[in-house]
């Protein structure tokens, strides 16, 4: 992180946010990387055990519904939400409604950018999947 100064020159601040400012064909591609378990053009970028670990949610904080928590109806890997179902499917979410859904079971990805206000509503990423799996399997 860069090291700014204060408007008054003397005592360092420093400024952090999150986001991404990235393309969807380069969204697409970090997802293919992920679908192909690290694997980019016949090369390991990422190790396969790596890539297995993160969409792993057997422990029990990692699972839908676990924390009893409204919002986590779907469970959670490192850095990716992973649906109950037996397509492997999983998906990263970001606020107001973009969202990478990759399916291995048809070998599909979906790349979403939106701005929805409604992103809060209850049952709002549950909805997705079901739309994105609806797509997958007509695709397939």
């Amino acid at each position: 992180m860069r090291n700014t100064f204060s408007a008054v020159g003397k005592a360092p601040y420093f400024l952090a946010m999150g986001g991404l400012s990235v393309s969807l064909r380069d969204y697409a591609r970090f997802a293919r990387l992920y679908l192909n378990l690290g694997s980019y053009n016949g090369e390991q970028i990422i190790e396969e055990k790596w890539i297995r670990d993160s969409l792993d949610i057997s422990e029990d904080y990692s699972r839908p519904g676990s924390n009893y928590d409204a919002y986590n109806a779907i469970g959670y890997g490192y850095q990716w939400w992973v649906p109950e179902g037996d397509q492997g499917e999983f998906m990263a979410i970001g606020v107001y409604g973009q969202w990478i859904y990759v399916n291995p079971s048809n070998r599909v990805i979906i790349v979403k950018t939106s701005a929805d206000p409604d992103f809060m509503e209850k049952g709002y990423e549950l909805k997705h999947v079901e739309f994105f799996r609806a797509v997958a399997d007509g695709i397939s």
